[in-house]
């Protein structure tokens, strides 16, 4: 039991330590305007106008893109958010976004996360999820058990 305790206090070291360096990714990028992400559900979800993070719970870190992010900028986050160890990045799919560069939640009728009600967060956190669901590219530098 003692054994459980101490492996659980140090995987949450652990993932602690890795959601702070994607934090500091995100300030490279932008400065503190978008360098504070979220833990819901063991997992953390940071965003910015550029970029979607997600580190799930198999310390998998997905990323996609704003359909307006320059190449630049995705290359820069992409060679950022790999040096993190033990972790795997995976680069999905971009995301739609509307004319202010909101992320689209719905295709069919263009409602965006700007209109979002912030005390949806189950729907908002699973929506988020949906975003990261097409992997185009994948970084595994973890052996797997």
């Amino acid at each position: 039991m003692e054994h459980n305790k101490k492996f659980a206090s140090q995987n949450s070291r652990k993932r602690k330590r890795i959601a702070k360096e994607i934090e500091a990714a995100f300030e490279k990028l932008h400065g503190s305007v978008y360098s504070k992400g979220q833990f819901y559900e063991n997992e953390f979800f940071i965003r910015s106008d550029y970029a979607l993070v997600i580190f799930n719970r198999d310390d998998e870190i997905l990323v996609s893109f704003a359909d307006h992010t320059r190449p630049s900028y995705a290359a820069f986050y992409a060679l950022v958010l790999d040096d993190i160890e033990d972790t795997d990045l995976f680069i999905c799919e971009d995301y739609k976004t509307d004319e202010n560069g909101s992320m689209i939640i719905n295709e069919s009728n263009r409602r965006s996360t700007g209109a979002i009600i912030w005390g949806e967060k189950e729907g908002y956190y699973d929506m988020l999820k949906q975003k990261v669901k097409k992997i185009v590219i994948r970084k595994q530098k973890k052996d797997k058990i």
